[in-house]
């Protein structure tokens, strides 16, 4: 809802629609751009007993673009310690974020993953995911944690600062 909120302050609260995926996770698009299709949620981590706070999930929208595209968006928040390897932390989540792709994607969809992975560049859950997925852009706050990666590549990526966050706030323009 602090999206949502966010947006409404900036007087763009009728543009855009929300899905709460909990646990700290929500995706929003501009309406009159996109088409909600489908959602999901799931778990795929968990945090490490030294640093427990539960398990860490992703959740993904599949949205038809007024052009017809199709982009399947993941947003994901990663477990703790910040790039921890090993047991549910390590490239194991980022093996149940691509399973949760290949479950949910369809194959000509644009895929874009994003997040707070808690894992920095030279971690095993990101270099997992390098393997598969072009790594698009990362922020700088706390080592790098935050990435955006794509089966596309971007015409553009910038931090846009803070926004009311410990994170950069990241983006990234692809042209579907």
């Amino acid at each position: 809802s602090r999206i949502l909120g966010d947006a409404q302050a900036q007087g763009l609260g009728g543009s855009y629609a929300l899905v709460n995926g909990g646990r700290a996770l929500a995706i929003a698009w501009r309406k009159s751009r996109f088409a909600w299709l489908s959602e999901g949620k799931g778990d795929v981590g968990e945090d490490h007993q030294s640093q427990y706070y539960g398990k860490r999930s992703a959740q993904w929208v599949r949205l038809r673009h007024r052009d017809g595209r199709t982009v399947f968006f993941l947003n994901h928040h990663g477990p703790l310690p910040v790039s921890k390897s090993g047991g549910c932390a390590g490239s194991s989540t980022a093996y149940n974020i691509l399973k949760m792709i290949a479950t949910n994607a369809h194959k000509d969809d644009v895929i874009v993953v994003v997040g707070d992975f808690n894992a920095q560049g030279h971690s095993s859950r990101v270099q997992a995911l390098k393997g598969y997925l072009n790594h698009v852009y990362s922020g700088t706050s706390m080592g790098g944690v935050d990435h955006i990666f794509s089966n596309c590549d971007a015409v553009g990526h910038h931090k846009l600062g803070k926004g009311g966050s410990d994170h950069d706030a990241l983006n990234a323009v692809f042209r579907i």
